[in-house]
């Protein structure tokens, strides 16, 4: 397991480096390295390229990977769900129509450029509501119905309905409003500054920690919930709390980085099929590990730093990992049940 875990961590402090090295203006892994560690660099130009431009944009990808893979883990054991996650449920498109609601009604014109500390976190906050209304939509069909297939089908039309919201808004909104809305739908850290790095750190190192409390009643919540409550585990406030901390960890990244698709589906089976065990102790920081790593190298292949003279949103990328994940899940499902 130490092995495992060390590998992961390897993998993903090399995707840092190489992700900042690669760009419209290259910068030996070298050089990368010893500006990152605070031994100096041999050019102030290349500094201020690691350290204004692409760093921020680097660990906004890394924290948002992680923050959707986490809450991926979440939901797939509230939910009961092998194929839930932000995106597939709608969650995402749910915090996209919060978060287009107040962009398309401010005055500001680009996306969360020009908007003062109150607007963003106003952007942020509707983000983090639009996620928990569906979560709350999506959870009360699932404990109705108990069918993961319907809860799945509901969720993907949840998506839709907000979508379709966006839509209308965008149909009756200024056009020199919508091209960073655009943007905004497709998935970018792009765009991400260290003012806004600072608030994604802040909630969701915060949301993040409370993670680590949860794994044990997670755990327990895997053998039902009557085995949980007899342990004298508080199933409704375990819901209560893996809800609101899905909720604002999709909101947040959200918010900041657009709707990244796949990855909170993606990571938590590559992690429980590398540590073959289910123990979220384990899983959660696994899959946050595996999740960083996803979007970094997604980044690198969409041409986040110029590596490319075009640039492709996240959601290219990340789809091409997550839907091989979705297909896999459903089949080897179908074989069990068949006795295969």
């Amino acid at each position: 397991m130490g092995g495992l875990f060390l590998l992961l961590v390897l993998l993903l402090l090399g995707a840092v480096v190489v992700l900042i090295a690669q760009g419209s203006i290259a910068i030996p892994i070298g050089e990368v390295t010893g500006i990152l560690t605070g031994r100096g660099a041999g050019s102030e130009i290349n500094r201020t390229i690691v350290m204004d431009a692409r760093l921020p944009k680097v660990v906004a990808g890394l924290l948002a990977g992680s923050a959707l893979a986490v809450g991926g883990v979440q939901m797939q054991t509230l939910f009961r769900n092998p194929l839930a996650d932000p995106f597939v449920l709608g969650v995402s498109s749910g915090a996209i129509l919060g978060a287009s609601v107040v962009i398309l009604g401010t005055g500001g014109v680009g996306w969360l450029a020009g908007l003062g500390v109150l607007s963003q976190l106003g952007v942020t906050g509707a983000a983090v509501a639009g996620a928990a209304g569906v979560l709350v939509v999506a959870l009360g069909v699932a404990r109705r119905v108990g069918d993961p297939v319907v809860v799945l089908v509901v969720g993907v039309m949840l998506g839709y309905l907000a979508g379709a919201a966006v839509d209308m808004l965008i149909y009756y909104t200024d056009p020199d409003r919508l091209q960073a809305l655009t943007t905004f739908t497709r998935g970018s850290v792009r765009n991400v500054t260290w003012d806004e790095l600072g608030v994604i750190a802040a909630v969701c190192g915060a949301v993040l920690g409370l993670s680590v409390f949860l794994a044990q009643p997670l755990n327990a919540l895997l053998l039902g919930e009557r085995y949980a409550g007899s342990l004298g585990i508080s199933v409704r406030r375990v819901h209560l709390l893996s809800l609101g901390s899905v909720a604002v960890l999709s909101g947040v990244t959200t918010a900041y980085c657009g709707a990244i698709g796949f990855v909170g589906l993606a990571a938590p089976h590559l992690a429980r099929g590398l540590l073959r065990t289910a123990d979220h102790r384990l899983v959660l920081p696994a899959s946050a590990l595996i999740g960083a790593v996803i979007v970094l190298v997604a980044e690198y292949i969409a041409g986040g730093n110029g590596l490319t003279t075009t640039t492709l949103p996240l959601n290219s990328v990340t789809a091409f990992v997550g839907a091989p994940v979705i297909l896999w899940v459903l089949l080897s499902g179908r074989a069990r049940r068949e006795g295969r």
